[in-house]
Parts: C-alpha cells; structure tokens; sequence
C-alpha cells in the first residue's frame, strides 16, 4: 500500500466513526425527558427534613411552607431514616458529617429554592449512567 492509500483509508475510518457518534447522540436524544412538576414532587413528598444553621426568617418561612406544600416531615435532629438536609450560614459541622455518614441529600438554602427552577431529567435504561448527582456544599 501506498501512502497516500492508508491515509485515505484513515480518513474513511474517522469520517464513519464520527458519523455514528453523531447518530446515536441524536438517536439517544429522545430517550432523555423532561420531569414535570409532579416527579419533582414525588421525589421529595414524605421525605424526612433537618433544617441546620442560620437561615433568613423570610427564606426559613419560604422553606417551610414549601416542605409543607410537599408534605415533607420536618425533624428537629439527624438521624439514619433524615433524607435531606438543608444547610445555612454556620451549619454544625458534625451534623453534615453524620448527613454524609448515613448517605443524606445535603443542599444549601440557595441551592434548594433552586430545585424547582432547575430541569430535571430522567434518563432512559438503555443509558450507560442514570447515577443522579447531590449537590453537596
């Protein structure tokens, strides 16, 4: 072979290669959607709350109300069965170890008025990664 023949023929290969890249990024493209406010709903609905740290009077009564809206239980300290824990200024140290320690969902007060602004995507099963990520602070 020449070569000028074997780069041709390299040249085929990454044309092809990045042809099917290209079609099952759009091929994958519908197996990502949209949750609606609902899911968003189901996935913090009953779950159990520790609020540590200070937190603004007006963002503690938004905090709140919002739990509440989301029939969220509100508990006063952590423990094994706390399924979020939502941290202001000054959180115990201790208390986000142990949240980390018993595998906790661990949000700063900015971070949690964002959720319902943030997209939220589910991911199909033929996806390699459907892992959710925690926004930890």
């Amino acid at each position: 072979m020449t070569t000028q023949l074997i780069i041709i023929f390299t040249y085929a290969i990454m044309f092809l290669i990045i042809a099917l890249i290209i079609f099952n990024h759009f091929n994958n493209r519908e197996s990502v959607k949209s949750k609606s406010e609902d899911d968003l709903e189901s996935n913090i609905s009953g779950k159990k709350v520790l609020i540590d740290g200070e937190i603004d009077s007006q963002n503690m009564t938004l905090i709140r109300e919002r739990l509440k809206h989301l029939n969220a239980e509100l508990e006063y300290k952590m423990s094994k069965e706390t399924n979020i824990l939502i941290t202001g200024k000054n959180a115990d140290e201790l208390v986000i170890e142990e949240a980390k320690t018993f595998g906790t969902k661990i949000y700063c007060e900015d971070t949690f008025f964002e959720l319902d602004r943030a997209p939220q995507y589910t991911f199909s099963d033929n996806l390699k990664s459907s892992k959710t990520s925690e926004i930890t602070i």
